[in-house]
């Protein structure tokens, strides 16, 4: 299946991920999809699944959106942002809900408010947590929430107070978790009352529910009071069926887009193969104070004794393909609008074992009698283990090193990086939201994920600086120098960027996909 390698290029063009197809199609026509996991929710409140998170993605929208790798007006007309970078105000634009109603700002603040509510479901509240008192109110330390910086001045502007200036806070924006649904929805006390403003089939985006057989199907029509574009589709049918039941329609036409095509899809089906960026890197831990990883020279020759290929190919397949640095490919370089991964370049040589032994000898270690051991810590099962594997494997035959894989529960790994008793350990990063701050954090030397013990103070005093700097383009100019940097001095070894697969028809046009991999609907020109 080596010839997939060829469709990875799709990966770098930046996030608004255009497959321009070869057939015909036409403005209307219908649409049919396949997710391999069914939905269980379309409420914010509750969402956790990449299923949940798509629907929810073509059926509402929040107060800004992307739009070719810039951030762009939504349901917000305009915002302001105050002269300490602290206070933004939101005025909505004229917009229906899919039943008539106007949207308000007050369907945001009552959104926000039952999500964050300390009795809540939610689980990202923390992304809310920039906002004046949020984790106060969520947590319980006040009662009120009129004391947290959001508020619905009139009906159509809302003005959010930050804890700090944020240069990411419009990117939160963009997200599911920010979206809002209608306020009666959040505010009716009778469930009677709650089914007609149900999120998706009461939306405020370019889609809305129609029909809903939970485990079994959905079907999407367009919602006739959108006024922001114009939708091509005249209908989505999505079903929920396992990917071996469904190969069999894709093959036939009766599917037009297939989440995580089975093996046996290939090769006849090698030309629709679709790679997405799903904003994810796995990388390898190092921790700093255990010689002789303290030692550059000892870092930088582990890091040219992988064959990220290799792992790739055999090991991730259709889920991953090789890491040119930390930062994913999908996320926004927004002073361009171009792919921050494209922009940075490839920033990791290619294995060289002769140059890896070289720097050992240079390190210290002129054979491998003297090498010590090493410890290779990963979590038991899937590509956590199986990667793990196959690097210790590389180490030893390579470097000559005696590597001891330690494979343990999440409970038992969490603990032993959190107390720094490992030498190397196996990780990945899923980001929050797509702006490279949120990986950049990771190695700020007081993060909770710095496990390992990367203290740099200039590298904090930029990741300080870049964080409260609302100018796009200087803060993505310090985000590829700490990138860098990070490379440089490797706390992490990154091996491959995480990946989504899809079989998507050749006879559509313009199917886009989110930062975060999730496919978007309404600009594509199906079947008639």
């Amino acid at each position: 299946m080596k010839q997939y390698v060829t469709i990875l290029c799709i990966l770098f063009i930046f996030q608004a991920v255009l497959f321009p197809g070869t057939g015909k199609g036409q403005t209307g026509g219908t649409l049919a999809v396949n997710f391999s996991d069914y939905p269980l929710s379309l409420d914010p409140e509750t969402i956790l699944m990449d299923t949940e998170k798509v629907l929810l993605a073509n059926l509402h929208e929040g107060l800004v959106t992307w739009d070719d790798g810039m951030l762009i007006p939504a349901a917000a007309q305009r915002w302001e942002v105050s002269d300490n970078g602290r206070v933004y105000t939101f005025y909505l634009r004229e917009s229906f809900w899919s039943n008539g109603d106007p949207i308000t700002a007050h369907d945001f603040l009552s959104t926000w408010q039952r999500l964050l509510a300390p009795d809540s479901k939610f689980q990202y509240g923390f992304l809310f947590d920039i906002i004046v008192n949020v984790e106060a109110y969520r947590t319980g330390q006040i009662d009120s929430f009129s004391a947290v910086g959001i508020q619905a001045v009139d009906d159509k502007t809302l003005r959010v107070e930050l804890v700090r200036p944020a240069g990411h806070f419009l990117v939160l924006l963009a997200l599911p978790y920010f979206f809002p649904v209608h306020y009666m929805y959040n505010t009716a006390g009778a469930l009677e009352e709650q089914r007609d403003y149900l999120p998706g089939f009461c939306s405020n985006g370019p889609f809305q529910v129609k029909e809903w057989e939970p485990r079994d199907y959905a079907v999407f029509v367009p919602n006739e009071y959108y006024l922001r574009e114009r939708v091509q589709l005249e209908r989505i049918k999505i079903t929920f069926l396992p990917p071996t039941s469904s190969i069999s329609l894709y093959a036939v036409g009766l599917l037009d887009v297939l989440e995580d095509p089975p093996a046996s899809a290939f090769p006849r089906h090698e030309q629709d193969l679709v790679q997405v960026s799903t904003m994810g890197t796995g990388y390898l831990y190092l921790n700093f104070q255990r010689p002789p990883l303290n030692n550059p020279l000892v870092r930088e020759a582990l890091a040219l004794a992988i064959d990220r290929n290799y792992i790739a190919e055999n090991i991730l397949r259709l889920n991953g393909i090789p890491s040119t640095g930390l930062i994913p490919p999908g996320i926004p370089d927004r002073q361009t609008g171009d792919d921050f991964r494209k922009a940075g370049g490839n920033l990791l040589p290619a294995m060289d074992k002769e140059k890896a032994l070289d720097l050992l000898y240079q390190a210290g270690y002129p054979g491998e009698d003297g090498l010590p051991e090493l410890d290779l810590l990963a979590v038991e099962g899937g590509l956590s283990e199986l990667t793990a594997g196959a690097v210790a494997e590389m180490w030893e035959a390579n470097l000559g090193f005696t590597v001891n894989l330690k494979v343990v529960s999440w409970v038992q790994y969490n603990e032993l990086c959190t107390t720094g008793r490992f030498y190397t350990a196996r990780a990945g990063w899923i980001g929050d939201y797509p702006d490279p701050l949120d990986f950049l954090d990771l190695f700020y030397s007081g993060s909770a994920e710095n496990f390992s013990n990367y203290n740099n103070p200039e590298y904090d005093r930029w990741l300080l600086r870049a964080r409260e700097n609302l100018s796009a383009v200087e803060s993505c100019q310090i985000y590829h120098a700490l990138e860098e940097m990070i490379v440089k001095e490797r706390p992490v070894i990154p091996v491959y960027f995480s990946t989504k697969p899809y079989l998507v028809s050749l006879e559509l046009q313009e199917l886009k996909f989110s930062p975060q991999g999730y496919p978007l609907f309404n600009t594509v020109r199906g079947k008639r």
